[in-house]
């Protein structure tokens, strides 16, 4: 078994947790819910959804929420909520209209738990942080739609957004793409696949994504178990996405940016991740490839947190930091 050494953290895995970390792993521990891949998917996704919130800050007030159905490949309406933060940047005006930059914004949960509304307080703290609009993507979910719908549907959000910018008050030369976990790999996607259509990300920011084919990296086996993100829950989550774990599709490049020939197209991407994740290698070996292939990368690792951690700004410190380095990251590619 080939184990990639770690790039820019310390050889010393498993590392320790941060005192709140610790704090916040002993009262999920004590709270003692199952773990989700124990549970049916239908039961997973009630029980993520009924404490997706509990760890956030409070919900930023925004100037307003808006709703819009849009049409997947199939015919099915795909809904997307848009965010307008009070404070929002103006770049240009079309028939007497202000426009702005908005993020299109895919939530993690394995392609199977989560949505727009268990990720809509991250959502709003980045549109006020950014002073951008921020768009959420509710993409269809496994294990009742397998690979490559969730992609399907977030390319189909991605382009319409890009067709019908200046109707939604969005500068289309400042649209952005990003996410958390399975949301990063759909963004990762949906980053290349612009490029593919005629179309093109301003940047992209990533938290701790999902990005190759194959579980055998340093940091998966560190942190297999323990740490909130456990490898029984990834190969749980991947079963269900790729319809019992079909080697044929994880290895397909749209869901493995780590096989992809089209590195090259990406953005400017940030990447932001968790030491103590499982995922946290694959994520630095793509930073590698991006680097090999000249392209502008920014990637940070948060010492002594795991996987969620940006869920969790009101008790982990880490988690509002990396809101403010990504909506930096985001305000110095506006200005450019």
């Amino acid at each position: 078994m080939h184990l990639l050494k770690p790039l820019g953290v310390e050889d010393e895995d498993p590392a320790p947790l941060t005192t709140a970390m610790q704090l916040v792993m002993d009262n999920i521990r004590k709270a003692n819910r199952p773990a989700l891949h124990t549970l049916s998917a239908e039961k997973a996704k009630i029980q993520y959804a009924g404490a997706a919130d509990i760890l956030e800050v409070p919900s930023p007030l925004m100037e307003t929420e808006d709703n819009y159905q849009v049409s997947a490949l199939d015919g099915y309406r795909i809904f997307i909520k848009v965010w307008r933060p009070r404070k929002v940047r103006v770049l240009s005006n079309h028939k007497l209209e202000s426009l702005s930059p908005a993020l299109v914004y895919f939530h993690g949960g394995g392609f199977t738990i989560g949505s727009v509304q268990t990720h809509a307080v991250l959502c709003k703290e980045i549109a006020a942080c950014s002073q951008m609009m921020v768009i959420s993507v509710e993409y269809r979910l496994a294990p009742e739609f397998v690979f490559p719908t969730a992609h399907n549907d977030a390319w189909s959000a991605s382009e319409w957004i890009f067709k019908n910018a200046a109707d939604l008050k969005i500068c289309p030369n400042h649209i952005f793409v990003g996410g958390d976990s399975a949301g990063g790999t759909l963004s990762l996607y949906c980053a290349q696949q612009a490029v593919l259509n005629g179309y093109k990300f301003k940047g992209q920011i990533l938290f701790y994504p999902g990005c190759s084919a194959t579980q055998d990296m340093h940091s998966l086996h560190a942190y297999a178990s323990g740490y909130l993100l456990e490898l029984k829950s990834i190969e749980y989550f991947y079963g269900l996405y790729h319809n019992g774990n079909n080697k044929s599709t994880q290895y397909d490049w749209r869901f493995s940016a780590l096989q992809s020939s089209h590195l090259k197209l990406m953005p400017p991407t940030w990447i932001g991740l968790a030491q103590c994740d499982p995922l946290r290698d694959e994520a630095l070996e793509l930073t590698r490839q991006l680097q090999a292939q000249g392209k502008q990368v920014t990637c940070k690792v948060y010492k002594g947190v795991v996987h969620g951690f940006i869920k969790m700004g009101r008790f982990i410190p880490e988690a509002r930091e990396s809101i403010v380095d990504c909506c930096n990251f985001l305000t110095q590619l506006i200005s450019q």
